[in-house]
């Protein structure tokens, strides 16, 4: 009985080595490479009607710090993307430039340390130059007066289709984020829509119920994958009049219903 549990531990052994030398030879397994970090696409909306003043220095160094921290957060690689629209009668038309990042680091693979460092060192000086450039073409389309009629109503609404047709048509591996430059106050002629300089919400409950009558209209739009922040342009010392708070959970209601997580206040600190 002893002899025979010794053959049968003589055999397992074998086996062991076996299958474990046959293993060895295998060979090894190929470890895909990372995936690329998400290009950043960021559609930025200008407020140019009469209630966003940028004779206030309050406002205007506010929107060009925003201007300014949106560009070097979010132009960082080769395919970043900026565009710019204003807001105003007729945002739908009012698309300003966009640009796009070109800077590009070149394969380092095989490189001894100090070319790797050369061209990482090229690079960066690349990206700084198409940060700055990108820049002072936001900054240019804030300075730009709006002298047309188009000042004397706001059609936020129409943000929304421009939002949606630009997310169905971003490449493939890229974020869209929104950023909106205003006061957040729809105003448009009209009955079936809303002047919220004439009426705003009295009261968070009326907000809501407009939001819900009003994103029936948007029904065909999803802003599940998409981020959203806003600047408003008022001090701290503002009144509710001015910055009245019901007008932006008008907009945080509607644009939750619409898919949105959660709309943002840009942090231009």
């Amino acid at each position: 009985m002893k002899s025979l549990l010794t053959i049968w531990v003589a055999k397992l052994s074998f086996f062991c080595v076996f299958f474990s030398s046959c293993g060895g030879n295998q060979p090894p397994q190929q470890v895909p490479p990372p995936k690329p970090a998400p290009n950043i696409y960021s559609l930025i909306f200008i407020d140019k009607t009469v209630s966003v003043s940028l004779k206030e220095n309050f406002t205007r160094e506010k929107y060009e710090k925003a201007l300014q921290t949106i560009v070097q957060q979010n132009i960082r690689q080769k395919g970043d993307k900026i565009e710019v629209y204003f807001l105003h009668e007729n945002t739908s038309q009012a698309r300003v430039f966009a640009m796009q990042c070109k800077a590009e680091m070149k394969d380092t693979t095989g490189l001894n340390p100090t070319d790797i460092k050369s061209i990482k060192n090229t690079y960066q000086v690349s990206l700084k130059k198409e940060k700055n450039k990108i820049q002072q073409r936001c900054i240019e389309a804030l300075l730009d007066d709006n002298i047309t009629e188009t000042k004397q109503y706001t059609d936020i609404w129409a943000i929304l289709p421009i939002i949606d047709k630009k997310n169905a048509k971003k490449p493939e591996n890229s974020l869209l984020k929104v950023f909106i430059l205003s006061d957040m106050v729809e105003s448009m002629p009209g009955l079936e829509r809303r002047d919220f300089y004439k009426r705003p919400p009295f009261s968070k409950q009326e907000a809501e119920q407009w939001a819900e009558k009003d994103v029936k209209r948007f029904t065909d739009i999803d802003l599940s994958d998409v981020e959203i922040f806003y600047v408003l342009p008022h001090s701290p010392l503002s009144t509710t009049n001015q910055n009245n708070p019901n007008v932006l959970y008008y907009w945080e209601k509607m644009l939750t219903k619409l898919g949105l997580e959660e709309l943002k206040e840009w942090n231009v600190e």
